[in-house]
């Protein structure tokens, strides 16, 4: 049994799939992918835009990498050729000789990141997916697994297992009912770990054509007054389908109290100021605050982070242990708060359980 369809539970399916194990994948939502969300960026468009993750290192991200290769996608690297601009408190705009790099390079998937949980969907077969399934409790069984307490719409039923892999962010499995009981200070160690991009939300606008590189600007801006702290070329590989996105500075408990319309149209209005009139006429806005998110944030996920969270592997608690193993990229051993860490736990869960 594997809890949440996204890239770690996918890949724990995956894994378990290939070494011949019975396989049920359990999703709360409608659909897979947890924090990979995409949309598509116009009508009939195969581009679509990243509302969660957006870039992967190849040197530094081998699993997603192979992940990459394995589904034959391409990929192509973060727009950054022209200059960028730095909005100061005060609304003062000056254009910087040119744009910012990583290093290594930023990379897009073509068909943004979900394109990467299409093609790993499509390669279980022979896994027992359902999606809008939430589990609502787990109890060790006295002849040995796991019942899990399961919801679907109206409908309750109790699920055995011979064991789970749960991909829920630590801070949502400390709210998960379980007998025999967490341990408090299990519990304690849970909700001092952050869920990973929880607290954040992004905004992203499509137009018709990508006007910003007409005039010479890579559309990376870095902004002092907000909403937005941090913006970027959101456009598709050839740049024909263009778009601009950017992570919203506000803290959760900010955007919560102005509410989303207000919010859409302030980012809306600093795509205005940076780039010019064109910036107004989008053809497609969209908005994705993951501090809404049931299935993802904790109420203590609201707090804005100063830092990156150091994560580590998750600790099962002694009744549980051979019963329970601990995935997602929160309970990662190298690259916690990455894509490749949501993967390096799918594979250190998967290979523990088939040892059980």
């Amino acid at each position: 049994m594997v809890i949440g369809a996204g890239l770690s539970g996918l890949h724990a399916a995956w894994r378990l799939q290939a070494a011949g194990r019975a396989v049920l994948l359990l999703e709360a939502r409608e659909r897979a992918g947890g924090r990979i969300l995409s949309l598509p960026g116009a009508e009939a468009a195969t581009h679509q835009l990243d509302l969660g993750p957006s870039w992967y290192w190849p040197e530094l991200n081998p699993l997603l990498s192979a992940w990459v290769q394995r589904l034959g996608l391409s990929s192509y690297p973060q727009h950054s050729e022209g200059a960028g601009l730095f909005e100061g408190p005060d609304g003062s705009l000056r254009r910087l000789g040119q744009s910012w790099e990583q290093a290594p390079r930023s990379m897009r998937i073509a068909g943004g990141m979900a394109a990467l949980v299409a093609g790993m969907q499509a390669l279980l077969s022979d896994v027992d997916y359902r999606p809008g399934t939430v589990v609502e409790g787990l109890q060790l069984r006295p002849e040995g697994g796991v019942e899990l307490l399961l919801r679907q719409g109206e409908r309750r039923d109790v699920q055995p297992a011979a064991g789970v892999i749960s991909t829920l962010p630590p801070r949502l499995l400390a709210e998960l009912p379980a007998q025999p009981a967490w341990p408090p200070e299990q519990m304690q160690a849970w909700r001092r770990t952050p869920t990973w991009m929880a607290g954040q939300a992004k905004f992203v606008a499509v137009y018709e054509r990508a006007f910003w590189r007409e005039a010479g600007l890579s559309g990376a801006a870095m902004s002092q007054r907000g909403p937005m702290a941090e913006i970027h070329d959101a456009s598709s590989a050839s740049g024909e389908a263009a778009a601009l996105f950017g992570f919203v500075g506000l803290p959760a408990a900010h955007r919560q109290s102005m509410g989303a319309e207000a919010l859409r149209q302030q980012a809306l209005a600093q795509l205005v100021r940076l780039f010019g009139p064109q910036a107004g006429r989008p053809l497609r806005i969209a908005l994705q605050d993951w501090a809404s998110e049931p299935y993802t944030a904790h109420a203590l996920d609201h707090a804005p982070l100063g830092h990156h969270p150091s994560y580590a592997p998750g600790r099962v608690p002694a009744d549980w242990q051979g019963r329970l193993w601990l995935a997602g990229t929160e309970f990662a051993p190298q690259s916690g708060g990455y894509l490749e860490g949501a993967l390096e736990a799918a594979e250190a869960a998967q290979a523990a359980a088939q040892q059980a």
